[in-house]
């Protein structure tokens, strides 16, 4: 869903999505499957990198989901969304070889 969206409609994207996906595991529509986990986690990264903290992940996130997200934290930075050093902290956190 996010991946079709401007940059600019990204994080309310992933917010509605995220109330969606909480809607179906309360309603047990849905279990809590690795892709939901996965969103998120994102999301909270994401709101966490708006007010200047950092999310370090619990654990890791399937490497598909990594390279979407990160292609994901890109487009934010590249359109003003967050700030510069939101793509070296989702590195550090999300990407196994950076040191």
């Amino acid at each position: 869903m996010i991946g079709d969206v401007p940059a600019q409609g990204v994080l309310k994207a992933l917010d509605i999505e995220c109330e969606m996906l909480k809607s179906d595991v309360e309603n047990n529509r849905l279990p809590l499957p690795e892709d939901a986990f996965s969103i998120f986690y994102f999301r909270e990264f994401v709101h966490a990198i708006r007010i200047g903290r950092t999310l370090i992940s619990r654990r890791p996130l399937p490497a598909g989901h990594v390279k979407f997200f990160r292609e994901t934290i890109v487009r934010l930075v590249q359109a003003d969304e967050l700030p510069q050093a939101a793509v070296e902290r989702f590195d550090h956190a999300f990407v196994s070889d950076v040191p």
